[in-house]
């Protein structure tokens, strides 16, 4: 194996590719990583489209042992898994529909998200996709650790709220092209 690939200078990037290769990754990764969202926020959404959020399924998995392994946030006894938690759930279309957005049931996160640029039409997208995400799951999390009650319109202000503060951190040429989507949006 030549290290220096044609040249006579060593470089640790080459040897990287060559033992690592190179494996195709869901665009999805490029448009989460690129999103101006904070990085609580993408590391949240990055755990949900890698499967890794802490659902009761999953806690099933680890062998935990919950109340209940139940959806907590609506009434149809389902399992609480990503898919039903975040497009499944009635809670969650009812959040989804804040966007104008209609999930199809045969999706998952990541191929979802491609059709889900399609409806929202807009390049702030991504940035809308991780924050209705995270307001599911915070809003379950307040459910089942704080015994808040579930409400929309609560989420729905949460939402604006934390689109508002994105403001500051959307670049500058494209604030007023994002200042007009949430004008638009409420």
């Amino acid at each position: 194996m030549d290290i220096f690939l044609g040249s006579n200078i060593f470089a640790s990037a080459k040897v990287y590719g060559i033992l690592v290769g190179h494996a195709n990754v869901h665009i999805i990764f490029k448009w989460l990583w690129k999103s101006q969202c904070q990085p609580k926020h993408k590391v949240f959404f990055w755990l949900l489209i890698k499967g890794r959020l802490s659902t009761r399924n999953i806690l099933r998995r680890r062998n935990m042992h919950p109340d209940s392994y139940n959806c907590a946030l609506c009434n149809m006894l389902v399992e609480e898994s990503t898919f039903h938690l975040f497009l499944d759930c009635s809670f969650a279309r009812m959040c989804w529909d804040i966007l104008n957005i209609d999930i199809p049931l045969n999706d998952d996160f990541p191929d979802l998200a491609v059709e889900l640029k399609a409806q929202l039409n807009t390049q702030f997208f991504m940035e809308a996709i991780i924050l209705l995400c995270w307001i599911i799951w915070t809003a379950r999390n307040e459910l089942i650790f704080k015994g808040n009650n579930l409400n929309l319109v609560g989420c729905q202000r949460i939402l604006f709220s934390e689109l508002n503060l994105l403001k500051h951190r959307i670049n500058a040429n494209q604030q007023e092209q994002f200042s007009s989507w949430i004008q638009n949006l409420e």
